[in-house]
């Protein structure tokens, strides 16, 4: 085939539902695939100090219980669903891979998931198939599940899909999906701010819906229920998680590394905890209440910058926030910068970081103080309110009812 013949037939359209696609777009994807399965393939060998100390004794105990028999009994300090799909990997061979392809499922799901949403906020194919590619071959998703074997871009994909479904005006669906995010990790609060405001603001969300997040929560948990765990006990998942670690920070580098509040200081963890829950509501009211006062048309970019920026505020002023959670930031990051290319070494920032957060635990490094990277994160954090700020001031105003 001559090059012409090549160019021409790379430039052919296909035409999925009201997308366009080329033949060099499917190439393109194929391609990302391709490398991101491979270059999580070579991962996978590696264990992990948390799959070591943790996720390989849960696995022992949920084969000698026989699989899913053991849905009756506490095995760990995750909820029911989680278990669940280790039930699920328990049913291979290696659960090392096993637990890891789970994981690596999810970046994809997440991933589609990003590209749907990029879809939805921009119509445009080629931006979709962007988000698609940089959210599966962005570092922090890869090591997270490959090697790491965390499960975080579980509950994060079902945040996207939530978040999907809002700009949708779905909010039944944004409701169940955040239901759903929730019923696996209760960091899924840190995407409630932002909904609560869209609520205040007269955005999609309808109050009542608001109540599908703790009745998924409770459905979720039926199967372990009719396998023997008490429901009183599937209830209090979260209540018992949360007297397991009283630092203020585990290696998040937040507002508490100011505060001494670190695992080799313990000083007044009890009462710093307290307080900052406090001190993170307030800050989170006082920002709803600015939104609320202005009167603005709400765009898709202003949304996305605000759904950033009070996740990131959550992430900083609470207390006993580990590494991994700030993964969410990322994901939000990439749909940042996808709508605003020149915003592009925000997300750059923001990934590193979460980035050298993990070192620590993966091979030992500290690459900077996290003294340092609270500075930066607090920096990125004004930014984003700056920017915040621009976009609502240069905004149209809001349509009178």
């Amino acid at each position: 085939m001559k090059p012409g013949g090549i160019n021409s037939f790379l430039e052919k359209e296909i035409h999925i539902g009201k997308a366009t696609f080329t033949v060099l777009d499917v190439v393109f994807v194929a391609a990302v695939t391709t490398l991101a399965i491979i270059a999580r393939l070579y991962l996978f060998p590696l264990i992990s100090g948390d799959f070591k100390g943790f996720l390989s004794r849960w696995m022992a105990k949920i084969h000698k219980l026989g699989g899913w028999n053991s849905l009756g009994t506490a095995i760990s300090n995750y909820t029911s669903p989680y278990m669940y799909l280790m039930c699920l990997a328990a049913q291979f061979s290696n659960d090392l891979y096993s637990l890891k392809a789970i994981s690596v499922f999810f970046d994809f799901a997440g991933a589609f998931g990003m590209g749907l949403l990029l879809w939805e906020l921009t119509g445009s194919s080629r931006k979709a198939l962007l988000a698609y590619a940089v959210t599966i071959l962005c570092p922090t998703v890869m090591i997270n599940s490959a090697w790491w074997c965390q499960c975080d871009m579980i509950y994060c994909s079902l945040m996207i899909f939530a978040l999907l479904f809002l700009f949708k005006d779905k909010s039944a669906l944004c409701c169940i999906f955040l239901g759903l995010a929730f019923s696996f990790k209760v960091q899924a609060v840190f995407l409630l701010p932002f909904i609560l405001i869209m609520w205040l603001k007269g955005k999609t969300i309808k109050l009542w819906h608001l109540l599908f997040i703790p009745l998924v929560y409770v459905i979720m948990q039926i199967p372990a229920w009719m396998a023997g765990r008490p429901f009183s006990e599937l209830m209090s998942v979260y209540l018992t998680q949360s007297g397991t670690y009283p630092q203020g920070t585990l290696k998040f580098p937040n507002l508490y590394e100011f505060l001494d509040e670190t695992y080799r200081h313990k000083h007044h963890q009890a009462e710093i905890g307290e307080w900052g829950v406090y001190f993170s509501l307030s800050v989170l009211g006082t920002v709803a209440w600015w939104l609320c006062s202005k009167k603005f048309r709400l765009t898709k970019e202003i949304m996305v910058t605000m759904a950033l920026f009070t996740v990131c505020i959550a992430l900083y002023t609470l207390p006993h926030m580990h590494e991994r959670y700030g993964f969410i930031v990322d994901l939000l990051a990439i749909a940042y910068v996808i709508q605003r290319p020149k915003k592009t070494p925000v997300a750059i920032l923001l990934i590193t970081m979460s980035l050298l957060t993990y070192m620590p635990f993966l091979i030992g490094a500290y690459v900077f103080p996290f003294a340092v990277l609270s500075v930066v994160y607090l920096g990125v954090i004004v930014y984003l309110g700056y920017d915040l700020h621009a976009q609502i001031s240069s905004a149209e105003p809001e349509a009178k009812a």
